[in-house]
């Protein structure tokens, strides 16, 4: 037993809504307060979603940079001296910092930390790729100069390991798999609440399509889009619904959905906290993504035992159930039209076994953590 409280800092550089986010709320919500003092650090913060559950926690926030940047060069030139700074004058060597990344270029944050003498320096790589060549190759760059700043590796994925990690690190799998890992009972397929859900948003006539992410290139909107023009074409009944604040390209997306002229039959549902419910409304989900690192959205998708058509482009390893279905994204916008329109004929079941057993309940995950938090300490 420790003598004192383990200090651990989970950092990311833009806070917002989606899957690192909700890694880390999960996080926040169920660590052992009694072993562990956590404090979130950002570069930017982009929403007040979660400010009253932290406040209620007595976990500190602390932003580097309070005006948003969303020029990622203009951010860094900010956020790195700010970083650098709180370093200095707030933390002792023997803090834990868990830096939540995406791509090499974060890793100076890390390499800050390195140079500071921070003695646990984890990195969690939570994507596979990036969506310009510009990005990739500054990647590449990074990892030339800056993969070996942590001592530490996580991974939600394999591709998301190789993406961000050294080579000898994955060869010798010299890291950790933390699980994307959800609240399954809080997921878990409910006839009554469907229905409910349902009834309340008049969807009972409907076939009910459904997509939950940010409007960015990642998410490969535009192609989501031609292939439920052909599903409307052949269903003519349906509705896609986009769970997701109206940022990004957004506006792009919505003037696309008038250009192919299936506008009346698209909802831009814009952000929810009721995810969770939305999931047990819908027939199918929709993530033809170009790439993903193992997306937290398609664990809930199972949990709620609802019919999930995916591109091929994301790790085969969220193949939890029999309730995911992968296309290439090769593949024809009728041809993803037709397979959607069949597996919204699947019988779905309240079955979370094979999540439990794989690691992804999130109560399990955080045990997990906590015991390689007092492992590196």
């Amino acid at each position: 037993m420790q003598n004192k409280k383990v200090k651990v800092i989970l950092f990311e550089d833009k806070f917002g809504l989606g899957g690192i986010e909700t890694f880390i709320t999960n996080v926040i919500l169920r660590i052992d307060y009694n072993l562990f003092d956590i404090e979130l650090v950002v570069v930017n913060k982009v929403t007040d979603q979660y400010d009253s559950l932290f406040e209620s926690l007595g976990v500190k926030v602390k932003v580097l940079v309070p005006t948003e940047e969303l020029n990622p060069i203009k951010r860094f030139s900010k956020g790195l001296p700010a970083f650098k700074e709180y370093l200095r004058t707030n933390i002792s060597r023997d803090t834990i910092i868990h830096f939540n990344l995406s791509d090499s270029i974060d890793l100076l944050y890390v390499y800050l930390a390195k140079k500071r003498g921070i003695k646990v320096r984890i990195v969690h790589s939570h994507n596979s790729s990036a969506t310009s060549s510009l990005k990739k190759v500054v990647h590449k760059v990074g990892m030339i100069f800056l993969s070996a700043t942590p001592n530490y590796y996580f991974a939600c994925s394999r591709l998301a390991a190789e993406w961000l990690f050294p080579k000898k690190v994955c060869k010798y799998k010299k890291y950790f798999f933390i699980r994307n890992a959800v609240d399954t009972q809080k997921y878990k397929f409910n006839i009554a609440k469907r229905e409910k859900i349902r009834k309340q948003y008049k969807w009972n006539d409907n076939l009910i399509f459904g997509e939950v992410g940010r409007f960015n290139k990642q998410k490969n909107h535009l192609f989501l889009l031609r292939i439920f023009k052909e599903i409307v074409r052949l269903k003519p009944n349906s509705l896609l619904v986009l769970v997701g604040a109206k940022d990004g390209i957004y506006e792009e997306i919505k003037t696309f959905s008038k250009k192919l002229g299936i506008e009346k039959n698209v909802l831009f549902f814009g952000k929810s906290s009721k995810v969770a419910d939305l999931l047990q409304a819908f027939d199918v989900f929709m993530l033809p993504s170009l790439y993903e690192g193992l997306p937290f959205v398609l664990v809930e998708s199972q949990a709620a035992s609802l019919p999930s058509l995916v591109s091929s482009t994301v790790t085969n390893e969220i193949k939890l159930t029999k309730y995911i279905k992968f296309e290439s994204l090769k593949s024809s916008p009728k041809e993803w039209a037709d397979t959607a329109i069949k597996l919204a004929s699947m019988t779905r079941a309240p079955d979370n076994v094979a999540l439990v057993k794989e690691g992804y309940d999130v109560n399990s995950m955080v045990k997990n953590l906590e015991q390689l938090y007092l492992k590196f300490y």
